[in-house]
Parts: structure tokens; sequence; C-alpha cells
């Protein structure tokens, strides 16, 4: 396959799970807080895992039946690296998203709290990935 081609489907990748991660984080956060109204991480972590899973299996049903080969994953090296990547893009999305929402630069702490989150959740998706595409080789 053209290395270009993947390069831009590792890209892409990185970038929806990415999306994904922060429509989950901010999704989560909103149920939490109408629905106590007070901060509780790990019931906030639980319900954007679960909302990030269903995102990102939802789009790869959907671009599998368009265009299958976009969301391919072709090796373990092209895993680390969407994996890589996205945590690496994370700063130039979640820093100006932030500003334009917030009117402030957020610090380096919250993208340190997200980097763990996104390490195990864009982990499983990819993960899930692979052996969902590996299956429907069988």
């Amino acid at each position: 396959m053209n290395k270009r081609f993947s390069l831009l489907r590792i890209l892409l990748h990185g970038f929806f799970l990415i999306s994904a991660n922060l429509f989950s984080i901010m999704a989560a956060f909103t149920i939490i807080q109408l629905a106590s109204g007070g901060p509780d991480k790990i019931l906030q972590a639980s319900i954007a895992l679960v909302i990030n899973i269903g995102v990102y299996l939802t789009v790869f049903r959907v671009m599998s039946g368009i265009q299958k080969e976009i969301m391919k994953i072709d090796n373990f090296s092209m895993f680390a690296v969407i994996l890589l990547i996205s945590l690496a893009l994370l700063p130039a999305v979640f820093y100006p998203l932030h500003y334009l929402k917030q009117g402030y630069w957020s610090s380096f702490d919250n993208l340190l709290a997200a980097w763990p989150f996104q390490l195990i959740v864009n982990g499983l998706c990819l993960v899930l990935n692979f052996y969902i595409l590996r299956s429907k080789k069988a």
C-alpha cells in the first residue's frame, strides 16, 4: 500500500480518536453535572469510556461499509503509531478548543490527566478494530 496513503490514514485515525475522546469526556462531564451536580472523576471516566467505545464502534461500522481501507490497521507498528499520534495531537486540538470555550489557556495538568485515559480507551478501540477486521476475514 502507498506510504502516503498509510500516513494519511494514521493521521485521520489519530484525529478521529481524539475527537471521540473529547466528545466522550465532555458528554460524560455533562451527564455527571446533570445527574449529581458534583465532580466524580471515576464515574465520569467510566461513562466516557463507554461513550467513546460506542462512538468508535459506530463510526467503525459506518466507515467499514463505505470504505473499509480507511479504518484498517495493517500491523502492530501502525497500531502503535496511531496510538502515539493520538497522544501527540491532543494538545494541538485541546488547547485551542479550551481557549475558544473558556477564554484562557488550560494548564498542562489537564493534558496529563487526559493521556492515561487516552492510552486505555484508544488502545482498547484499536484492539477492537484489529480483532473485528481479523474475525471478518476468517
